[in-house]
């Protein structure tokens, strides 16, 4: 549940800003550093709400006559009634209300430092629907832009150099060509994950129930790839995979320039969307405020709500054994 337009005071607002929110994460900064600026912004704009009254301390005393004798225990006469503010309420005294320590935050997919684009995140008690998005094992779109030509030591273009080729040969056609035997293979291995040969009739059942989702976190999958933009020496991969990283990527770049008879390297990554959410979604950095978060978490909790019940297909990760893969 976000926060309502109408919450004026701070412990209002504190109680109802839970929920699941889609920001657009720049390049080449990390979780840790997105996590601080986040709580930072929540906390700044929740602390010049206003504040709720400082309770009462309530005082009760006894009043007990004067002429009473030493050691002799009387009865009192009556009781006094007194309030007074209750120090522990002032801000004085406890400091912030709400302070970087009380901010839940927790990534849905975290994205790499060079990797930019959606970044799912779920605030406070909004976390329990991220663990249940990512049991459902949505896949994520990437845009992946790459160099031919250079090769560095990290296979990104900020690298040291340590190789030049040529690439007036490449053409679109021979790099779909290699984007087609990726896919197929990735295909194949999604069989070979749940034990089966893809020739068989569980194999069909399997495929018969929708798309392939491994259980549990195992090994990168491209669902599909393809190249949307070739202006040598430049290019742009769009992938669609599950359990991915930005090292996968930036090896898989260098590996297609050498498959190319050339070398390549990783200028940018981009995710454009992970399961519902898409970059539209996203919230940019200038928006990471209060005054905008609490719109934009109520979108994005009816999105969840009405996506289907999805579970993965494959129960269990086995590696297959060689028998098995020499049947597929």
């Amino acid at each position: 549940m976000a926060v309502s337009t109408s919450v004026a005071t701070i412990r209002e607002a504190w109680f109802q800003l839970n929920g699941v929110m889609c920001i657009y994460k720049p390049t080449k900064i990390s979780w840790k550093q997105l996590r601080n600026t986040l709580a930072f912004n929540i906390c700044r704009d929740i602390n010049q709400l206003e504040e709720t009254p400082p309770r009462k301390f309530v005082n009760i005393e006894s009043i007990t006559p004067n002429n009473q004798l030493d050691g002799e225990l009387v009865a009192p006469t009556s009781y006094g009634v007194t309030t007074t503010t209750n120090l522990t309420d002032h801000k004085l005294v406890r400091g912030p209300a709400i302070q970087l320590d009380d901010i839940r935050l927790f990534h849905a997919n975290r994205t790499g430092y060079h990797t930019s684009g959606v970044l799912v995140v779920g605030l406070n008690k909004g976390n329990r629907y991220i663990d249940k998005l990512n049991l459902s094992r949505p896949t994520s779109v990437y845009q992946v832009k790459g160099e031919f030509g250079i090769a560095t030591d990290t296979h990104w273009d900020d690298g040291k150099v340590w190789e030049k080729a040529t690439y007036a040969h490449l053409s679109k056609s021979s790099i779909d060509r290699v984007m087609a035997s990726i896919q197929a293979s990735n295909q194949k291995s999604l069989f070979q994950y749940c034990g089966v040969d893809p020739n068989s009739q569980t194999a069909y059942e399997l495929a018969s129930t929708g798309l392939l989702r491994p259980a549990v976190k195992g090994p990168t999958v491209v669902y599909g790839i393809k190249c949307v933009h070739f202006e040598p020496p430049n290019f742009t991969l769009e992938i669609h995979c599950i359990n991915e990283n930005e090292e996968y990527f930036a090896i898989m770049i260098h590996d297609l320039g050498l498959t190319l008879k050339t070398t390549a390297v990783c200028k940018q990554i981009r995710c454009i969307r992970y399961g519902c959410f898409t970059v539209e979604d996203a919230l940019l950095r200038k928006h990471w405020s209060l005054k905008y978060l609490p719109d934009h978490m109520s979108l994005c909790h009816t999105k969840l709500k009405t996506l289907p019940r999805t579970t993965p297909q494959l129960s269990v990760y086995e590696q297959p054994s060689s028998s098995q893969i020499e049947k597929c």
